[in-house]
């Protein structure tokens, strides 16, 4: 389960740089090009792969593997640049919008049959329901929140502080906050933030996240106005001279190695499992706030552009493949890697059970309160998910508008 940083991203610069030199000689039908987020893969599992594919379909194929740092790269690539990319692992938004668009190829269920009923954990699997009711596009891949990871260090585990979003506003931690350096996480939270009196008001002081709140909630998520995008960017404006900085994937690296004056910020689920799971990981904590927060879903598409949809499709079928035998578990080999919430239902069931019994002994020498916030982050509770909305396409126009907030957001 655990791992270090550094090897990580050295793995995936070789990997990379050696895929690169491998495909400059190799048909384009015999490469499976994919673009993912960095760290979101046991990169072992690619020599895998080829193999598998070998004993699979007779053909021989070569991955190259690329990394980005926010899913606005992928549409910037396969919109604008057309980039001829076979998989892509976009958030749920950006793949709204690619569906919608006319940018993602369906599904070869002939290769692939897994349903939606072998992904995600109850309740969850309706999230994709909105821009892919037929289940002919995404596959669901890795899934979990966005809240404030912070250094128990200095801050006490489980603080009150902690459980607001005002922390994040707060000068009594100036100059030690991390803000994401992305513009809908960003929006989300400081709209979260500016209408958490509302949000109170309907949920009777954050006791009772009922249909009126999460109406109001999800609102947020799912479209936008000029009015409202004002009142994020006064909130972004607000917040700015009480950062430490804003960031990507620096800071949370940074803030294991005790190299930087930050110890709390904005920070997604599976970034902060990552953490955890380093040596010296176990002093922080994470904490879903109570006025509301985001719930996604990456997941993969084939590009309209792409030129190798059947080792595409297979690659779907081979990180997917859970059988339970030891030697056929590769969705299973890749939580262990990466240990964040996969969409794999059978995956989670087991990961769950094992992380209760502690079979690998991970929990041992930690305080005792690091079990269950540590679970309860890798599978939220119904009240957590309760106050919970999955992001949504705001169309090209209204997404144009938020790039030029953010803009002056960070210029000002």
């Amino acid at each position: 389960m655990k791992k270090k940083i550094l090897g990580i991203i050295m793995a995936a610069v070789m990997a990379t740089a050696s895929s690169a030199a491998f495909v400059g000689c190799s048909p384009r039908n015999e490469v499976l090009k994919i673009y993912n987020w960095g760290d979101y893969i046991d990169e072992s599992l690619l020599g895998e792969f080829e193999s598998w594919y070998k004993a699979e379909t007779g053909k021989n194929v070569t991955v190259q593997y690329d990394t980005f740092e926010t899913t606005e790269d992928v549409i910037t690539r396969i919109e604008v640049l057309k980039s001829d990319y076979d998989l892509v692992c976009p958030s749920d938004y950006i793949a709204e919008r690619m569906i919608k668009g006319g940018l993602a190829q369906k599904i070869d269920r002939s290769i692939i049959d897994i349903t939606k009923d072998d992904f995600l954990v109850d309740g969850l699997a309706e999230m994709i329901q909105p821009f892919d009711p037929k289940n002919e596009y995404y596959v669901p891949y890795v899934w979990g929140t966005f809240g404030i990871m912070y250094d128990t260090n200095h801050i006490d585990a489980g603080s009150e502080d902690m459980k607001s979003w005002e922390a994040m506003w707060s000068s009594k931690y100036k100059k030690h906050i991390l803000m994401k350096d992305s513009v809908r996480d960003a929006y989300s939270v400081a709209q979260i933030y500016a209408n958490r009196g509302k949000l109170s008001d309907l949920s009777n002081g954050f006791t009772d996240y009922n249909d009126e709140y999460r109406k109001e909630l999800i609102s947020y998520f799912s479209g936008t106005s000029k009015s409202l995008i004002k009142s994020a960017q006064n909130a972004l404006v607000k917040q700015k001279s009480l950062l430490y900085k804003y960031e990507v994937d620096d800071g949370k690296n940074d803030m294991l190695a005790g190299t930087t004056n930050a110890y709390l910020g904005l920070f997604w689920s599976c970034d902060t499992c990552l953490i955890m799971q380093e040596d010296g990981g176990d002093h922080f904590y994470y904490e879903v706030p109570k006025e509301g927060s985001n719930v996604w879903v990456d997941g993969w598409l084939i590009p309209k552009y792409a030129k190798n949809k059947k080792a595409a499709n297979y690659f779907l079928k081979f990180i997917n493949t859970y059988e339970g035998d030891g030697k056929h578990d590769y969705a299973m080999t890749n939580f262990d890697y990466m240990g964040a919430s996969m969409a794999s239902k059978a995956v989670m069931e087991d990961a769950k059970a094992a992380l209760i019994d502690d079979e690998d002994g991970f929990f041992e020498d930690k305080e005792d309160w690091f079990k269950d916030m540590y679970i309860d982050m890798l599978f939220p509770s119904e009240q957590v998910l309760a106050r919970c909305g999955v992001m949504r396409d705001f169309g090209k126009k209204w997404s144009t508008e938020l790039d030029s907030m953010w803009i002056d957001v960070k210029t000002l």
